[in-house]
């Protein structure tokens, strides 16, 4: 998803306009950093890794994900409508100017010496539709590791823990005495 975003920011690279993959580009970064917390969590077997990793993840379906969805689907919009936008700060500054404006306009009552002034909004639906159903399988991975992560960590649903407990109570039926007196 990492790639597709910037290869999406690549091609909608604009010097003053809107551009919304950026937020994509973000989203794709934690999702990287959520899976290298969870191999190394997975690897150490070290609760605090586990835990962190089950907190990124349920921050993966609940923020992330929706927001990549979301931007995508913007872009699709501002694409399908041909809408064109401008403004006069970039959206990535620092600080803000005083009196600044932005505006999109979409349709084709855009005159051409408007459209001279603006940028076209939008890349091609087909990577918007990609990044999307990256998103939706990043969702589905997320959900099944919080699953994963809450199990191991409480032990719900866990034949293992069930099986361990069993064992210790047979063990202790085997250490009472026969003739208690």
């Amino acid at each position: 998803m990492l790639i597709m975003a910037v290869y999406a920011d690549v091609v909608s690279h604009r010097a003053s306009t809107v551009r919304l993959h950026g937020v994509i580009e973000c989203c794709a970064i934690y999702f990287l950093f959520t899976g290298i917390t969870g191999i190394c969590g997975a690897a150490s077997y070290r609760r605090g890794l586990i835990i962190t990793f089950l907190i990124m993840s349920l921050h993966a379906a609940i923020i992330f994900v929706p927001t990549a969805i979301i931007t995508s689907s913007f872009d699709i919009h501002f694409y399908n409508h041909e809408c064109w936008g401008e403004c006069d700060w970039h959206l990535l500054s620092a600080s803000l100017p005083q009196d600044s404006k932005c505006q999109i306009l979409c349709g084709k009552n855009i005159d051409d010496s408007q459209r001279l002034s603006m940028n076209r909004l939008g890349t091609d639906y087909r990577l918007d539709a990609g990044i999307i159903t990256l998103a939706c399988i990043e969702m589905i991975l997320a959900l099944m590791t919080t699953f994963v992560c809450s199990q191991q960590l409480f032990g719900f649903c866990n034949p293992a823990a069930k099986a361990e407990i069993t064992a210790t109570e047979q063990s202790n039926i085997e250490l009472d005495p026969l003739n208690p007196r």
